[in-house]
């Protein structure tokens, strides 16, 4: 076979009506070039398309299996005499067999009406899957979270994992509210998408945070700790002489974009006054 559908699929020979068709789901939502945009995700698309359009048709699925192509066997120019087929008669034969059909005598009667019958009366294909979309805060990102989430089939606990990215897809199988005619349920994807809190903001593909410091640590100089989107921390050295608004850049720390590429993550000064009656004076003279 020049080329081996179940592969493509990565279903086995053997695999149902079901497998192949949630097999095909799974990899069209991977590979969908509105939704995948790495280099020959089309392509890859296009063959996983074609795989399935043969293996989900009975008709092109048995001729695959038999002769290694969705369109059956290529006859030769023989002629017909009498009862006999003439030339390429056996492969007929087993054509009409495959359908249903016997003998040569009830192929010819039952084959081609077996044949037709089995391309007109497919099931059409259910589409059980649902999407949910669910809002994470920035700042669950830095740790292991979980969220929860009330389905038609129950309540689920569902893992954020390290390196979520903006827009992935967490697949929770059979945990749909559809329920097809062999009686499986459909799977349910979460769809992740984050949002602003206190601690993290998003400037287009960045992440801002806030670091309030104290007067003197802006003349003096001071370090600083700081959590980032990938659950680590970093120590940043704020020099004597910094002025409150500056930014300080962490490189590839902000949150993971869909192209799987982490944003920069940007620490901002400010300045954290005392606002009690006991520093009153201390903003007096300072006025002064």
């Amino acid at each position: 076979m020049a080329k081996n559908y179940y592969d493509v699929l990565g279903v086995s020979k053997q695999a149902s009506d079901q497998d192949i068709k949630r097999a095909y789901r799974k990899l069209a939502k991977q590979y969908h070039p509105d939704v995948n945009k790495d280099p020959g995700a089309q392509d890859k698309f296009k063959a996983i398309q074609e795989a399935f359009d043969v293996l989900s048709d009975p008709e092109k699925k048995a001729n695959y299996d038999r002769y290694g192509s969705a369109e059956g066997p290529t006859f030769g120019g023989g002629t017909y005499s009498g009862d006999g087929y003439g030339e390429g008669s056996a492969q007929f034969e087993d054509l009409f067999r495959q359908f249903g059909g016997g003998s040569r005598t009830t192929s010819r009667t039952f084959g081609f009406e077996d044949m037709f019958g089995s391309f007109f009366n497919q099931t059409v294909e259910e589409d059980l899957d649902e999407t949910v979309r669910v809002n994470v805060p920035l700042s669950q990102l830095t740790k292991e979270a979980k969220v929860s989430l009330r389905l038609q089939s129950g309540t689920v606990n569902v893992k954020i994992p390290q390196g979520a990215y903006e827009g992935q897809k967490l697949r929770l199988k059979g945990k749909g509210s559809k329920v097809g005619q062999s009686g499986d349920r459909g799977d349910v994807y979460v769809e992740l998408h984050f949002t602003d809190d206190e601690t993290y903001h998003r400037e287009g593909a960045n992440v801002i945070t806030v670091k309030r410091l104290r007067p003197l640590a802006f003349l003096d100089g001071t370090e600083v700790i700081v959590a980032t989107l990938d659950g680590g921390r970093v120590k940043l050295k704020v020099k004597p002489g910094s002025r409150p608004g500056q930014r300080m850049r962490i490189p590839g720390r902000g949150f993971m974009t869909t192209s799987k590429v982490r944003s920069d993550l940007f620490v901002q000064l400010e300045v954290d006054l005392p606002l009690d009656a006991a520093h009153r004076s201390v903003y007096e003279q300072l006025e002064r």
